[in-house]
């Protein structure tokens, strides 16, 4: 086993890490009085994996991985899950990534590692568990393709940025490949894709008592090893302005989609601290949304830190012009480098995700995190998304460069953000 000290971090929580000779990578943040306890799991292989005559097909490998039969557990639907962990449960498949997540009591904590133990084993694919993934994956290529929603309009401006345009989505989406796959050849797929070596395990919560490498060791050390699939390649990108059609929408929506540089630049620290000061200017000095938009930013920087999303607010009259919506953002870069920020403020927004990066928890979300299983899940998952991404040491030297970086204003990004080729801009608007 591969290891190294537990570390007590300034907010009293202690992290502890890793490694089984299967290669699983393992993490637990014991954090003390919560009442809860939140298991994730996960691979590296998500949306960019998908083969391009079938769409859908990572989120199935997903949907069949957390449903079906293992070992001794029966097999379980969406609706079920709501009883069966009643304090939270989660299946996230992103670009690059796929994490499952449940969430229990602290005395459940057993029986739940040795459930997911015997799911990370492997499932049985059976006929109608099947046939019900492949509905619900529909469900979501559906919405994904034509729908007005915020995650529908930030999926549909990301495959644009491939080349892919809003009639190609449609139709991809109505590809009938998932429906000939049998059972078999999934229960193949998800042995070649689901390795340890491939994977992490986090566990955050009130964790004393517990022997967690003692625990943890005897129920996922012998999982059997095998070699790490190849990497997905990150999808080529191109600056891209579409314009899409679609009925029941009161007005015109746009999104800009703005592609940041690789995640293991040195400059990304720097660009993340810009984005997270503009898209609080773009909060101040614009309206707030009206439904279908919940907001005017964000930036999912585990889930996808190529890609940062804006919904600037569009005028009468827009809907002609398919360059609003990057108009609108370049509006708001002008006035952002017309306004002084002092530097306190950069300190604050600093300060309030550094938690999100492996650093202290914030005393607010300390509380949150003890009190709300919510809270707690999402300590689990974005400790298992950053783990995928990169290893403590890695992490360490991009906190480092967040806090005492370079100059990191949204002007010294005005060139990068301002040029056609770094951002795909979609406007949607009501049938003519």
């Amino acid at each position: 086993v591969a290891t190294a000290a537990p570390e007590v971090l300034a907010d009293s929580t202690t992290v502890d890490r890793w490694a089984l000779p299967n290669g699983l990578e393992v993490v637990t943040r014991h954090v003390p009085g919560a009442r809860a306890v939140s298991v994730t799991w996960g691979y590296r292989v998500g949306l960019d994996a998908d083969p391009a005559d079938l769409p859908g097909w990572s989120s199935l490998l997903a949907e069949v991985a957390f449903t079906a039969p293992a070992g001794g557990t029966p097999e379980r639907t969406r609706p079920e899950m709501e009883s069966l962990r009643p304090l939270g449960w989660s299946l996230r498949v992103t670009p690059r990534h796929t994490l499952f997540t449940e969430t229990a009591a602290p005395g459940q904590l057993p029986g739940v590692l040795y459930q997911v133990a015997e799911r990370m084993r492997g499932v049985t694919v059976t006929p109608e568990g099947l046939r019900r993934a492949v509905a619900t994956v529909r469900d979501g290529l559906d919405e994904r393709s034509r729908g007005v929603t915020e995650p529908a309009l930030y999926w549909q401006a990301r495959e644009h940025a491939r080349g892919i345009g809003p009639d190609e989505l449609i139709r991809r989406s109505r590809n009938r490949g998932l429906e000939r796959l049998r059972p078999g050849a999934v229960q193949r797929a998800l042995a070649d894709a689901y390795v340890p070596a491939d994977g992490v395990l986090v566990l955050a919560g009130d964790l004393s008592g517990l022997d967690a490498r003692a625990v943890v060791g005897d129920l996922f050390g012998g999982l059997p090893a095998a070699p790490r699939p190849p990497a997905t390649a990150a999808p080529a990108r191109t600056g891209a302005t579409v314009v899409a059609r679609r009925e029941g929408l009161p007005g015109p929506v746009g999104v800009v989609g703005v592609f940041a540089p690789a995640l293991t630049d040195t400059s990304h620290p720097s660009f993340y601290l810009a984005m997270l000061m503009l898209g609080t200017q773009a909060k101040a000095n614009w309206a707030p949304p009206a439904p279908p938009l919940e907001t005017r930013f964000q930036y999912a920087l585990l889930d996808d830190p190529d890609f940062v999303r804006f919904h600037p607010p569009l005028r009468p009259g827009d809907e002609a012009d398919p360059h609003s919506p990057a108009a609108r953002l370049d509006t708001l870069l002008i006035e952002v480098m017309d306004t002084q920020i002092l530097p306190y403020f950069y300190g604050g927004l600093r300060a309030s995700v550094l938690w999100l990066l492996g650093g202290p928890l914030p005393e607010a979300l300390q509380r949150a995190m003890r009190d709300d299983p919510a809270a707690l899940n999402v300590l689990t998952t974005t400790t298992a998304a950053r783990a995928l991404w990169g290893d403590e040491d890695f992490w360490r030297g991009y906190r480092d460069r967040f806090v005492v970086g370079p100059a990191a204003t949204p002007a010294n990004w005005n060139g990068w953000l301002r040029d056609p080729r770094h951002r795909a801009s979609l406007l949607v608007t009501p049938p003519r």
